[in-house]
C-alpha cells in the first residue's frame, strides 16, 4: 500500500480504533526509532504535506538507508 502523494512514508494511519483518534489519528514510525505521535498541527502541516521532507526526522532516517 502506498502513502498519497505528498505524505510522509512514516506516517501510519490508525483505523477505527477510538483511543487513537485524539491527538491523532495517525503515528510516526522511523526505522530504528521509538513511535511517536505527532501533534495535530504537526501532522497536518509537516506530515500530510511535501513538506515532511524538512523534518530532521524524516532526513535522518533516510540517511541511515
Amino acid at each position: 500500500m502506498s502513502e498519497p502523494a505528498g505524505q510522509c512514508p512514516f506516517l501510519i494511519p490508525v483505523m477505527a480504533d477510538a483511543l487513537w483518534m485524539s491527538p491523532t489519528s495517525a503515528y510516526c514510525r522511523r526505522p530504528g526509532a521509538p513511535v511517536r505521535v505527532p501533534g495535530r498541527e504537526t501532522l497536518e502541516r509537516v506530515c500530510t504535506t511535501p513538506a515532511h521532507a524538512g523534518c530532521a526526522g524524516f532526513q535522518e532516517a533516510r540517511s541511515a538507508t
